[in-house]
């Protein structure tokens, strides 16, 4: 007797990540700046804050992004910029690192809400958390400093998970 194993085929679906940042001054962004800066850290140079969502999704990539940018619970276009990349605001001499912080939670409340209230129903996957983008004056280990202001201000390990992008 021969067992024929069928190879399940792996789809690749399409995937669009947004950056939202606000229009006015960062207030948390501002105050975390500051505060690293007492703690000691002065090779840093500029704290930006940016949330962030990866969605998954089936359909037409464009479709999908002019779709999502138009949603006000994630867009306000009255105080929110979006970009579905990340760019680079660095400038002569400088570094950047960024780090993702995440929930350690699902954050499936809001995709049910994507899907179901506002009818977005091609979502099949969604991540969400807060990208911070940290600039150095051109030091050679900013990556492990970014990691070090990550774990000692910018998340709680008790609910929380951060990678350096």
């Amino acid at each position: 007797m021969c067992l024929y194993q069928r190879k399940q085929q792996v789809i690749k679906l399409p995937t669009a990540e947004l950056f939202i940042s606000l229009k006015v001054p960062d207030n948390v962004a501002i105050t975390a700046f500051h505060t690293l800066e007492r703690m000691g850290y002065s090779q840093l140079k500029k704290l930006e804050r940016k949330d962030y969502y990866r969605f998954e999704f089936s359909g037409d990539k464009k479709r999908f992004e002019r779709e999502i940018s138009q949603v006000d619970i994630l867009v306000n276009a009255n105080k929110h910029r979006f970009s579905f990349s990340l760019g680079t605001g660095i400038k002569n001499n400088e570094s950047s690192v960024n780090v993702l912080v995440q929930d350690l939670e699902d954050g499936s409340g809001l995709l049910k809400t994507l899907k179901e209230r506002l009818g977005i129903k091609g979502i099949k996957k969604m991540e969400k958390g807060v990208l911070w983008t940290m600039y150095f004056a051109s030091i050679m280990d900013a990556e492990n400093i970014a990691t070090g202001i990550t774990k000692s201000l910018l998340m709680n390990e008790n609910y929380q998970k951060f990678r350096v992008l």
